[in-house]
């Protein structure tokens, strides 16, 4: 019998075990989860989406209550995490463990000027584009029939969002005209024209 998540008890493990897990594991080429320590939560990252909190069945075995997805952590004999397995929808994938370190991205201030520049619209696909408006002094981003979300200035012209794992790069002409951007998350490097 198939043991569905939500029959699954939890149990808290030491914040120090927690640790052991905190890293960048390779789902597929270019495509990277994130394992972070929020207080005594583990929190999982898939590529390009959004957090999800991590519930420990054993000290190597989690899952998820949002899905039926499952996380088993592979230790050396130190206790280190070397690569987790992940189980989602019958599949099992092996992920290596590439970075004890996360990459914390830090907003910094770009006046509004700069950001002005921005507002518009991109074409990622025919039918789907990228609504950039600004409101006050934060850009925020819409894609076709989804919810508005803010951008984050990591540079002048480099953005990363925080409800999923994404970037949007801005690029211009030699004259500074914005033509496009290109919208980074997960494996995945969408090129879009500004309409």
């Amino acid at each position: 019998m198939i043991k569905l998540n939500a029959d699954r008890e939890e149990i808290k493990l030491p914040v120090e075990t927690l640790k052991k897990y905190v890293g960048v594991y390779e789902v597929m080429p270019s495509a990277n989860m994130s394992i972070t320590l929020e207080g005594d939560q583990l929190m999982s990252q898939p590529p390009g989406q959004g957090k999800v909190p991590l519930f420990a069945e054993t000290e190597t075995d989690f899952f998820v209550k949002v899905s039926e997805g499952q996380l088993k952590f592979i230790t050396d004999t130190k206790g280190r995490a070397t690569h987790a397995i992940l189980y989602q929808s019958g599949t099992e994938i092996k992920a290596p463990r590439i970075n004890d370190n996360i990459v914390q991205r830090v907003a910094i201030p770009v006046s509004a000027e700069i950001l002005k520049k921005y507002v518009g619209s991109y074409q990622l696909q025919p039918g789907f584009n990228l609504d950039i408006t600004l409101e006050g002094e934060q850009l925020m981003s819409q894609p076709t029939g989804q919810n508005e979300a803010p951008l984050y200035a990591e540079s002048e012209s480099k953005f990363f969002l925080t409800i999923v794992d994404a970037q949007i790069e801005f690029e211009q002409d030699a004259s500074g005209s914005v033509t496009g951007l290109i919208l980074h998350q997960g494996p995945n490097h969408i090129k879009a024209a500004k309409m």
